[in-house]
C-alpha cells in the first residue's frame, strides 16, 4: 500500500504537471497560428488592395473613354467615310473593352454587368446610327447622329455604370467596417 501511495504521489504531480503544459502549449500554437493567418491576410491586402484599387480606375477610365461623346472626338477624321468611321469605332470600344477584360475579377459582378451593358450599349448606338447614315457619307454626318441620338437618351449606360462604381468604389474603400459589397 505504501508503494502505491508513493507511485501515486510521483505520477500524480507528474500528470498535472504535463496536462498544465499541454494546455500552454496549445494555447500557444493556436495563437501562433493565428498570428501567422493574420500576417498572412495582412501581405495579401497589402497586395490585393492597390491592385483593386487600380481596377477600379482602370475601369472609369474605359467608360469615360468610351462614351460616344468622348469616341466621336478621339477618333473623327474629316476625310472618312461613315461606314469606315463605325467600324473604327466599334473597333476601338471593343478594343478598350478586351484590354479591360481582366478588371472584372476585381470589382463586383453587379459593376462589371452594367460594364459590359455599357459596352454593348454604346456599339449598339453606333451602329444604330450608321444604319441611319448612307455609307459613303461623311464621318462627320455619322458623328452628328451620334451625339444627336445619345443626347436624346437621357442618362446612357455608360453614366449609370460609371456613378455604380464610384459608390462601390467609396464603399469598399471608405466605409469597409460598416457594409459589405455583394460580390
Amino acid at each position: 500500500m505504501d508503494s502505491l501511495i508513493t507511485a501515486f504521489e510521483i505520477v500524480f504531480p507528474a500528470v498535472v504537471v504535463g496536462l498544465i503544459a499541454f494546455f500552454i502549449i496549445s494555447r500557444y500554437l493556436r495563437y501562433e497560428e493565428t498570428r501567422q493567418k493574420f500576417s498572412i491576410d495582412k501581405a495579401r491586402l497589402e497586395i490585393v488592395i492597390p491592385a483593386r484599387m487600380q481596377a477600379y480606375e482602370r475601369v472609369i477610365l474605359f467608360l469615360e473613354r468610351t462614351q460616344p461623346e468622348s469616341l466621336v472626338r478621339r477618333i473623327l477624321r474629316s476625310n472618312t467615310s461613315a461606314r469606315s468611321f463605325q467600324t473604327d469605332l466599334v473597333s476601338a470600344v471593343r478594343s478598350e473593352y478586351e484590354h479591360n477584360i481582366s478588371q472584372q475579377i476585381y470589382v463586383s459582378l453587379a459593376a462589371w454587368a452594367m460594364v459590359k451593358t455599357a459596352t454593348e450599349e454604346t456599339i449598339r448606338l453606333i451602329n444604330v446610327a450608321g444604319s441611319k447614315i448612307p455609307a459613303n457619307n461623311l464621318a462627320s454626318e455619322l458623328a452628328e447622329r451620334i451625339l444627336e441620338i445619345s443626347s436624346q437618351i437621357g442618362k446612357f449606360p455608360t453614366h449609370m455604370a460609371i456613378e455604380h462604381i464610384k459608390k462601390e468604389f467609396a464603399q469598399y474603400f471608405f466605409q469597409t467596417n460598416q457594409t459589405t459589397i455583394e460580390e
